[in-house]
């Protein structure tokens, strides 16, 4: 039996203007989903994923070389796993193809947005022994710093350049991360609905200034040397995307009397956010029944 596996992530600056060139820092989290393959002698491939308390919340039978679905829990997940299987076959530029039983394990639950579909693509790349970002452009039309993340044990930042990726590992630990934390909003959110809405606005904005001032905001948080520079750039992050979105900041939707400072992490309306403050604040999220609370030293790599 082969196993592999891969990270999660969050996305910390560049939600949405990714897509269109600006610096975005990214961190992959300490949680993320592990492949097993048993290879055996048939022409039958079982998958089995599993969440985080080890039951199955997909499955489906494929046969043959062109992976026909035999039978399936979800058949648009079914269909959607068969394609980057297929896609994988291709880049591998062998006759491979898994035969046997996968079974993949979330390590994280299946609507908290840290990267199901993203460290499945990790896994499969692995397996099929390919790059796992040209996997990833293969069958989908995100940005894939979270495939990125998936693959490396330290922050990133993450840049499109005319089609071209540049991703450079970088050290982001500050002094100040015992102020950080990450709060989840009990909800999951559509990244490719809101992603759409967004594609929708650009025609109202001036693009180019936008992404110039994300990407400077992105610099500024990287190499913050105090809390109060950072929340300062934060803030104004969101003050940005919500003029460019439409759409009310996090804050203004559901704490605007907290103290500290609040930054979506990527799609807005779900998933996490990050927050700044002492150990007091972290009392405020649970109060307002926000009760899942990860500090950055144990969530993030």
């Amino acid at each position: 039996m082969k196993t592999f596996r891969a990270n999660g992530k969050l996305l910390v600056s560049g939600e949405y203007t990714i897509l269109d060139g600006s610096l975005s820092l990214a961190i992959p989290t300490q949680i993320g989903q592990v492949m097993h393959y048993k290879e055996l002698d048939q022409d039958i491939l079982h998958w089995r994923s599993l969440d985080m308390k080890g039951e199955t919340w997909f499955e489906a039978h494929f046969h043959g070389a062109e992976l026909i679905i035999e039978d399936s829990s979800d058949h648009r997940k079914a269909k959607t796993l068969k394609e980057i299987l297929l896609a994988a076959a291709v880049l591998s530029n062998k006759l491979n193809r898994l035969k046997g039983e996968v079974t993949t394990a979330l390590e994280f639950p299946t609507d908290w947005g840290l990267g199901s579909s993203s460290t499945l693509l990790c896994c499969v790349a692995q397996c099929f022994d390919i790059d796992p970002m040209q996997l990833h452009f293969k069958v989908s039309n995100g940005s894939g710093y979270d495939v990125a993340c998936g693959m490396t044990d330290s922050a990133i930042t993450y840049q499109l350049d005319d089609g071209l990726v540049e991703v450079n590992q970088i050290d982001w630990k500050p002094d100040f991360c015992s102020s950080l934390f990450f709060v989840y909003l009990n909800a999951k959110q559509k990244s490719s609905s809101e992603v759409n809405k967004y594609q929708g606005r650009k025609s109202s904005i001036d693009l180019a200034t936008i992404v110039e001032e994300i990407s400077a905001l992105t610099r500024t948080m990287m190499h913050a040397t105090s809390l109060d520079v950072f929340n300062e750039a934060i803030t104004k992050h969101e003050e940005i995307m919500s003029c460019v979105l439409g759409y009310p900041t996090v804050r203004q939707r559901y704490f605007s009397d907290y103290k500290g400072a609040i930054k979506s992490l990527g799609a807005w309306g779900g998933d996490f956010i990050l927050a700044t403050g002492n150990a007091k604040d972290r009392a405020y999220f649970a109060e307002k029944g926000f009760s899942v609370i990860h500090e950055f030293d144990s969530f993030i790599l």
